[in-house]
């Protein structure tokens, strides 16, 4: 299921597709699939935190990217731009990169224990739909 939020994450840093509004339907099927599908108080605020931490680190990406895009945006307006002055741009993809799969596996791990097998089936069924 956070295979979603992968694909997104991995649009945000080649700039293919709609990446927010890719996560932001997961992200609620998901949240209406733990409310409808998890009886147990604890677990079901337990798996909803994870995915509002998820949505908040998604955001944090952004951030990253952005920085990464305005950069080079701004080497794209300088007909004087070098390769070097790409490369700088570049220099934080891969800390964004290790950063963003990081708190996806996390996030994932958190998520999928905080449901029993049967509960993150049962998720998984309604939120891929």
């Amino acid at each position: 299921m956070f295979w979603v939020a992968l694909s997104a994450f991995i649009m945000t840093l080649t700039g293919e597709g709609d990446d927010t509004f890719v996560l932001r339907r997961f992200l609620d099927r998901t949240r209406e699939a733990v409310s409808e599908q998890v009886h147990d108080a604890v677990r079901k605020q337990q798996a909803l935190e994870a995915l509002e931490r998820l949505s908040k680190a998604f955001h944090q990406h952004r951030l990253r990217t952005g920085k990464i895009s305005a950069c080079i945006e701004r080497a794209d307006r300088s007909y004087r731009a070098s390769a070097a002055d790409y490369q700088r741009c570049l220099s934080d993809v891969e800390p964004a990169w290790d950063a963003a799969a990081e708190q996806l596996i996390t996030l994932s791990d958190d998520f999928r224990h905080a449901l029993t097998p049967a509960e993150l089936a049962a998720v998984r069924h309604d939120a891929e739909k």
